[in-house]
């Protein structure tokens, strides 16, 4: 669509008014490197679950039910502040929405062995640091999220022809308002709970597997000699 001169644009118009208001919204404080090959940036980054919205393409309960807890395991990583996602691999369920998560969050990717997923139901991840083998397991509190939900979820796969456009519309408005009148209305830790458990990560064969060069190098010092 081609904007008009006076027209006023909304940056955020993706980002629901309950999720612009939202009190208890996580928010995220990120280490990387500074380049292709190089060393750890000597500043961290912002992200916000806006950011997640423009790389996972929508907000949805599964978005933001995964940025709580993510919110939660990873300030129990790193309690100091400041996720290194250079050092981390990541476990969730087979989602989407969880997935994406947790791959914006951590760094982690299938192509580099650093994320992989399973069948195991609802929300909840294992998240692990690389370099000394500490993880953490965070999980959703069982029946938070409500079962009358997950019915119209599950029915859509029965649902077809002129009942299904209803059937969209139905679980949607259902689902933006238990985001909007209970979800954003709670604190993360308040159904979101991580413990540190012993883990044992088991790679998986993929074909395109490759290297992750942009931190292969990330400690090594500075020329302090070709700064003078």
């Amino acid at each position: 669509m081609r904007l008009k001169k006076g027209d006023v644009v909304d940056e955020l118009w993706y980002l629901s008014g309950d999720a612009r208001n939202a009190e208890f919204m996580p928010e995220f404080s990120v280490i990387d490197t500074e380049s292709s090959h190089g060393r750890y940036a000597d500043r961290t980054k912002r992200i916000t679950v806006a950011d997640l919205i423009k790389f996972h393409g929508h907000g949805c309960d599964g978005l933001f039910r995964g940025a709580y807890a993510m919110s939660v395991g990873l300030s129990d990583l790193f309690p100091g502040g400041g996720t290194d996602r250079t050092d981390l691999r990541v476990l969730s369920k087979n989602s989407p929405c969880l997935g994406d998560v947790a791959s914006y969050l951590t760094g982690g990717r299938v192509r580099f062995g650093t994320q992989d997923v399973r069948k195991t139901p609802g929300v909840w991840y294992i998240i692990q640091r690389i370099s000394d083998g500490k993880a953490v397991r965070v999980v959703e509190e069982e029946g938070f999220f409500p079962e009358s939900i997950s019915r119209l979820e599950a029915g859509l796969a029965e649902t077809a022809g002129e009942k299904l456009p209803a059937a969209l519309d139905e679980l949607k408005n259902a689902q933006d308002r238990w985001i909007g009148s209970v979800l954003f209305k709670s604190r993360p830790r308040d159904h979101y709970f991580s413990s540190v458990i012993e883990f044992k990560w088991e790679d998986t064969t993929y074909a395109g597997s490759g290297v992750r060069t942009d931190v292969l190098y990330k400690n090594v010092p500075v020329n302090r000699s070709q700064q003078r």
